[in-house]
Order: C-alpha cells, then structure tokens, then sequence
C-alpha cells in the first residue's frame, strides 16, 4: 500500500511540474515568459511607477508597459542563468533594497495615523517661518565647492577671510581641488537659522554650508522675492507639519525597538557617545 502512494506521489509531481512549463496567460495572468507569469497586479505597479498622465488612454498604454516588464524578465533570466543572482555583490544589493522597501511601507502605514494639524497651529507655523512662507528669498551664488577636509585646521583658515578668490588662495595653498561655479539657494529649503545668518551678512561676504562629503562656500550675487502665495501657504504648511509629526513618530519607534534591541558591534564601529540619531525614512 505505501509503495502505492509514493508511486502516486511521484507521479503528481510530475504533472505538477509539466504542468508549471505549460502555464498560459488568462485571468490575472498577463503573459507566461519561459514558464515565469507576469501578473495584472505587476502590470499595475510599473503603470504607478511609469507616471503616466491622466490624459493618457491606460488601455493603449498597457501592452507597451507590459512589453518593458518582458523583457526586464527576460534580463532577469539571462542574468539568473548566468549565476549573478548568488554574487555577494547581488545579495548585499537585494537586501539593502528589501530593507528599505519595508521601511517606506512602515513609515507610510505610521503616516495614515498622522492626523491633520489645527488651523490654528498652521497659521502660528506659517508666521514663525517667514522664510519659508512671506519672505521667501531666492539666491543666484557665486561659488567654490571643495571636498569636505580631513584637518579641521584648514576651515579654521578660512574663518577669517572674506571673500571667494581669498578662499581659492587658501585651498590652493593647502593644495586643496575645488571648482567655481554658480548655484541657487531658496530659503523655504534651508532651516531658518540658515536663511536669517544669510540675509544678515555684508555684501560680498561667504558662508560655508556642508553638502554631503563636500563644503560649499558662496557669495550672494543676487536676490530675488518669492513670496508663497497665501492659497498655497496653508497647505504647504499642513503638509510640513504632518511630515514633522511623522519623523517624530518614527524617531519614537525606532528609540523604542532600540532600547529593547540587543546589538553588537564590532572594535571600531560602536557609535560615539552623544552621537545623533541616524534619520527616519519619510513615507512617498
């Protein structure tokens, strides 16, 4: 009797496996490529991701989107075949990517619990950032972007100097690489403690801002008035203030899950003490 049943056994799984090379599209499955479906709801996903305006007919829209998902299929195959998928390289990348797609999906279910703020805590935060709302300012920047140095010595050079050429001179003489160019700054994007230091220097005077591994020194050259208009400064200030409330949320989540977490480091990369929390990721 049991010799019976794993006959059977073997035999439904060959069936099931014949039957998984003979797949054919039909319901919610859009198209079959090398036994691998390609499925309506995927199909809706890279419509999302595409972008497509309103004004577009989806129907017509659909076979040529479906066309670029076969023959990123078909990469992904010819990729698989090679064995690229079981890199180290590959691996570390997928995981990177899952880790942050769960964190963006967390923090948009965390958003949903974001209530609107009061009329009343939006016009106080419209009048607290002028900056950002009613005097809004848009800089034209003359400037000179280096790479951020190692010795805190050479920016303790530059505090001293007053113009651009002179910092060229210092980071010449240091023999620092920079470049010169022209930039835009708009006050609504930096905080306001920034765009005030700004507005109160002499003309002709440089500041100094980090930019992600670099240091970016500019001079003003022109400024142009751009107020918010009041019909888009309410709702820009709600949408602001719900983006606070949800990095707050996420911050308390995240000391919470780290207070009970054990973690360990290895020698040398433990974080210093009264170092400051990495940032939350930001729902889209």
């Amino acid at each position: 009797m049991r010799k019976t049943q794993i006959a059977m056994t073997g035999v439904s799984a060959f069936l099931i496996a014949l039957g998984g090379c003979h797949k054919k599209p039909g319901g919610q499955v859009v198209a079959v490529i090398n036994g691998e479906e390609i499925t309506q709801q995927e199909l809706n996903t890279e419509l999302r991701n595409a972008h497509v305006p309103d004004s577009v007919d989806r129907k017509k829209v659909m076979p040529l989107l479906l066309q670029r998902v076969i023959e990123r299929t078909l990469l992904d195959q010819l990729a698989t075949k090679d064995g690229l998928d079981k890199t180290p390289a590959f691996l570390d990348e997928e995981r990177a990517m899952h880790d942050n797609l769960l964190a963006t999906d967390y923090a948009a279910k965390v958003s949903k619990t974001i209530t609107m703020p009061d009329p009343a805590v939006v016009d106080a935060y419209i009048a607290q950032n002028p900056t950002v709302f009613g005097a809004r300012k848009r800089y034209t920047l003359a400037q000179i972007v280096f790479p951020q140095p190692s010795d805190p010595a050479l920016i303790k050079k530059l505090e001293p100097v007053h113009t651009l050429d002179a910092i060229a001179a210092v980071l010449s003489a240091a023999q620092v690489p920079f470049v010169r160019g022209v930039g835009k700054l708009d006050t609504a994007a930096v905080p306001a403690v920034i765009a005030n230091k700004i507005a109160g220097l002499p003309a002709g005077e440089p500041f100094l801002l980090p930019d992600n591994g670099r240091i970016v020194a500019s001079v003003v050259q022109s400024v142009e008035a751009v107020p918010m208009p009041a019909d888009q400064a309410r709702p820009a200030a709600t949408n602001l203030l719900r983006q606070k409330a949800l990095s707050d949320a996420l911050r308390q989540k995240v000391d919470a899950a780290r207070a009970s977490a054990t973690i360990s480091y290895a020698p040398g990369f433990a974080p210093p003490p009264g170092a400051a929390p990495t940032p939350t990721p930001a729902a889209h």
